[in-house]
């Protein structure tokens, strides 16, 4: 008999301790965020080494293509996700329980072209490949735009999906002519000597967003403070990157398993901006009607932004 109750304390002992040991149950409790290795995704890799509560409270969920973060993000598999702000409003189209939090810049994306094939003027794209991240991108929305604007034919560009990534080795192998594409893989091609900037973003739409925080509405009502604290603890990197561009880019290039002088290279040259990063309903509502316009959605959907944190 003393065998056996020795056995049953020891037993709840252990049990005990699993739930209050440091770390024991950490995953469980963790706010599980999707990123690709981008700079519009930047405010993460950041707030994880500067902020106590992403250490703790944060597991950051590495993706490569964007299909495979809308799976996980419409699965309930991530808490919160860095996303293309156009794949978020057709998420809301489609039901998908979700809201618009944070951007996570402006700016940062370059049409690229080969520099054996150089392309000079936009009427030259007509008969070429053009590599874009995603059909539901704002970059696809830039270059459809772009072309109607000159005029071009836009059934004589052919649009083919890549990840980002993959762009600037499919240029170098002449898989394809040119791409657009957020930073800083615009930036890498140049810095191979692939591939040249063609048009700068700003030039083409001011104030460009092409990522976005989005938050699942289960996981804000289930921790309504810790996803504040979330939200908030992103926001405030943005001011501190503005003023310490090439310590983030340490941060980031760690982070992503890039190249320092990649990420350091397009902080430094200030096509990024991490200022003016609180969603506007209007300027979502803007995305939408230029997906309707290119057959990406048949209505605008009721565009939800989340600004409780603020």
């Amino acid at each position: 008999m003393l065998a056996v109750a020795g056995a049953i304390f020891w037993l709840v002992v252990i049990s005990l301790l699993r739930f209050t040991l440091p770390g024991a149950s950490h995953h469980e409790t963790r706010l599980k965020v999707g990123f690709l290795p981008i700079t519009c995704h930047l405010l993460l890799p950041v707030a994880m080494e500067r902020d106590e509560f992403f250490r703790k409270h944060v597991l950051p969920v590495k993706y490569t293509s964007w299909p495979d973060m809308i799976e996980s993000v419409k699965g309930g598999e991530l808490d919160a996700a860095l996303i293309l702000a156009p794949i978020a409003i057709s998420m809301m189209d489609q039901g998908v329980p979700v809201k618009i939090a944070l951007l996570g810049h402006r700016n940062g994306t370059g049409l690229v072209v080969s520099s054996k094939r150089p392309i000079n003027q936009v009427k030259e794209f007509e008969g070429k490949t053009v590599a874009i991240p995603i059909r539901y991108s704002t970059q696809n929305i830039a270059l459809l735009s772009l072309l109607e604007k000159e005029h071009v034919d836009m059934q004589r560009v052919t649009r083919v999906e890549l990840p980002p990534p993959d762009m600037p080795s499919a240029l170098a192998s002449g898989a394809i002519d040119a791409y657009i594409v957020g930073e800083p893989y615009a930036t890498q091609a140049r810095l191979m000597g692939v591939g040249t900037i063609f048009q700068k973003i700003s030039s083409i739409w001011p104030g460009f967003i092409s990522s976005i925080l989005i938050v699942r509405k289960d996981a804000l009502k289930k921790n309504p403070t810790q996803m504040d604290s979330f939200i908030k603890g992103l926001y405030l990197q943005g001011q501190w990157i503005e003023n310490n561009r090439r310590l983030a880019a340490d941060m980031g290039a760690r982070f992503f398993g890039l190249s320092k002088r990649l990420i350091e290279t397009v902080l430094m040259e200030k096509e990024v901006s991490y200022r003016n990063i609180l969603p506007k309903k209007e300027e979502f509502q803007a995305i939408g009607k230029k997906m309707v316009r290119y057959g990406l959605l048949t209505k605008v959907p009721d565009i939800e932004v989340y600004l409780k944190w603020y």
